[in-house]
C-alpha cells in the first residue's frame, strides 16, 4: 500500500505595518484595528472545507506567514491552533513556525506564542545594515534586529531562522 506524503499547512496573514516596496506577497498596510475575529472565522471556514482532501494525513508542519503575522495577538493564535488541532491530526513533532518583523517584536507576546506551542520563528531581519534597511523600506533598525534575536531566545525559542537579503 502506498504511504501518503507528508502534509504541511500554510496560513497567510495579509497585514503589515507598512508595505515594503520589494514585497510581492498579498499584504496590505494596517489601517486601524485588525479584524482578528472575522479573519479567524474565514480561516476556520476554509480549513473545514479542505478537510475531505487531507483525511488520514497528519500535519508535519504549519507555517504562518505574511504579511506580518506577529501583529496578531496570542489570543488569535490560541483560537486558530485550537481550530487546527480539533480538525486535523498533528504529528508528534509538528513544527509550527510564525513569521515576525523585528519592528513588531514584544517579549511578552513572543513568550505567549511559545507557550501556545509555536516552536519556531522566522525573523524578517533582511539586513543588519541600517542604510540597507532604510532602502528596503523596513520599519526596524539593525539594533531592533539584534534585540529581536535576543527576545526570541529569551522567550524559549531555540529554533528560528533569520531572513537575510
Amino acid at each position: 500500500m502506498l504511504e501518503l506524503p507528508p502534509l504541511s499547512l500554510y496560513i497567510h496573514v495579509p497585514w503589515c505595518v507598512r508595505k515594503c516596496p520589494y514585497c510581492d506577497f498579498n499584504s496590505h498596510q494596517v489601517s486601524g484595528d485588525l479584524p482578528e475575529q472575522d479573519y479567524l472565522h474565514a480561516l476556520t471556514h476554509d480549513l473545514r472545507q479542505d478537510l475531505p482532501y487531507v483525511q488520514g494525513r497528519a500535519l508535519q508542519s504549519i507555517f504562518i506567514g505574511g504579511g506580518t503575522p506577529s501583529l496578531l495577538s496570542a489570543a488569535f493564535y490560541e483560537q486558530l491552533l485550537l481550530v487546527i488541532t480539533n480538525n486535523f491530526s498533528l504529528a508528534p513533532d509538528t513544527e509550527i513556525t510564525l513569521e515576525a518583523n523585528p519592528g513588531t517584536v514584544e517579549a511578552g507576546r513572543f513568550a505567549e506564542y511559545r507557550n501556545l506551542g509555536i516552536n519556531r520563528l522566522s525573523l524578517g531581519i533582511q539586513s543588519f545594515n541600517d542604510l540597507a534597511l532604510a532602502r528596503l523600506g523596513r520599519i526596524h533598525s539593525a539594533e531592533d534586529a539584534r534585540k529581536a534575536i535576543d527576545i526570541a531566545q529569551g522567550s524559549g525559542f531555540d529554533n528560528f531562522n533569520l531572513d537575510i537579503m
